[in-house]
């Protein structure tokens, strides 16, 4: 039997410490392993019988991880995260610096702005700070030219709404891109989750 499996390789911008803990604790959840390679997590999983390796880059911001291009060298998601109640957190999410970033990994990729209740995800009673609306969300994910727009109130089920959307769109594409390819793989993930 081939051990044939899709491969990904996400990058998720924002508050790391905090993207760490969501959407890499939803992903270790999940995962059948996980290694932690040169500060660079790696997932194994299973999705609808096709097995997945994930690499996640984490950055604090666009700059950072286009510096980072010779290691990275491929993106195939790219994750903005931005804490409603702090506009500064989207002050990097700007049309040139998407442009750049675009152009710099030759990116055509899934591209999502996930707009974080951070109060609601941590527990903390509501404070009287603005929070940016739905609308202003859209928008700028419209402004960005971003293929979604999410917004997370719940540490679980929100981001696995996001990562069941990201691994749907690529089951699709590797089961069109290569039928032969995707019917081994998910002989071995079936082998995988018995």
């Amino acid at each position: 039997m081939k051990k044939v499996s899709y491969s990904l390789r996400i990058a998720i911008i924002g508050d790391k410490a905090f993207n760490e803990q969501i959407f890499l604790n939803n992903l270790r959840n999940v995962a059948i392993d996980s290694t932690f390679s040169e500060d660079i997590p790696e997932f194994f999983i299973v999705f609808n019988y096709v097995p997945i390796k994930i690499k996640v880059f984490l950055a604090e911001s666009l700059e950072l991880i286009t510096h980072d291009y010779d290691k990275i060298e491929k993106l195939d998601v790219l994750i903005l995260t931005a804490n409603l109640y702090n506009p500064k957190s989207m002050i990097d999410y700007d049309k040139t610096n998407i442009e750049d970033f675009i152009e710099i990994f030759s990116f055509s990729g899934l591209s999502i702005l996930a707009g974080m209740d951070v109060e609601k995800i941590i527990g903390k009673s509501r404070s009287n700070k603005l929070k940016i609306s739905r609308y202003k969300l859209k928008n700028i994910a419209r402004e960005l030219n971003l293929i979604y727009c999410f917004e997370i109130y719940d540490k679980q089920n929100d981001i696995t709404e996001i990562y069941d959307k990201v691994f749907s769109d690529f089951y699709i594409k590797f089961q069109y891109s290569n039928p032969e390819l995707f019917e081994q793989a998910k002989i071995y993930g079936k082998e995988l989750t018995k």
